[in-house]
């Protein structure tokens, strides 16, 4: 027989937990994130509030590592277009942090320069030479304080956040911006004009 107020207790701990938290919760830490049915509650109640369990794992469909929270897929396309606390060129400071170190570091194993070094190298006529100097330092203290990089200005507890859906959404966004002429690139073009008629029939 269950412990009615004592899940209930377990649950609260759990998500007041996993909304602080800057690195994933072990499951063997809290009895509500242990527990598979307490844990699907813990999912409910956060899809109430807009939010969801993110499961962080090394390697998809590999062991779980723990658990964070984020906001729920549907709810992210409304808070987009809101977030006005970043600036464009925090965005393209990010996007090339993103680019060196999780696609072309971890995924394809380079041996890259310091972020640092590969910040400068990124002149010419895309624009991505304009942030220089304060206005550099400005823009990788923003994304700090966001928790978008750490303090090696290299990816940060924020991007752990991602779900997988956003997680793809992000790495295709950088297919088009790098390879747009790509077959790949065309099969991301059409899977989402696909999904756009779908989702806004006439």
């Amino acid at each position: 027989m269950r412990d009615d107020a004592g899940d209930e207790a377990a649950i609260l701990e759990a998500m007041r937990a996993l909304e602080a938290a800057d690195t994933p919760l072990r499951p063997r830490d809290w009895q509500a994130l242990e527990d598979r049915h307490l844990r699907e509650l813990v999912s409910r109640r956060l899809h109430r509030i807009g939010r969801q369990l993110i499961t962080v794992s090394r390697t998809e469909g590999g062991p779980v590592d723990g658990y964070l929270s984020d906001w729920s897929d549907d709810v992210v396309p409304h808070l987009a277009g809101r977030q006005d606390y970043l600036q464009p060129g925090d965005l393209a400071v990010l996007a090339i942090i993103y680019l060196h170190t999780e696609v072309l570091g971890s995924i394809l194993g380079e041996d890259l320069a310091s972020i640092s070094e590969q910040l400068d190298a990124h002149t010419g006529e895309t624009g991505r030479d304009v942030v220089r100097g304060q206005r550099l330092a400005d823009s990788l203290a923003r994304l700090r304080a966001h928790q978008l990089i750490n303090r090696r200005n290299q990816t940060g507890p924020a991007l752990g956040r991602l779900s997988r859906r956003q997680r793809d959404r992000l790495e295709d966004n950088l297919v088009l911006l790098l390879r747009p002429d790509s077959i790949w690139a065309r099969d991301i073009r059409i899977a989402r004009e696909s999904e756009e008629r779908i989702e806004n029939p006439l």
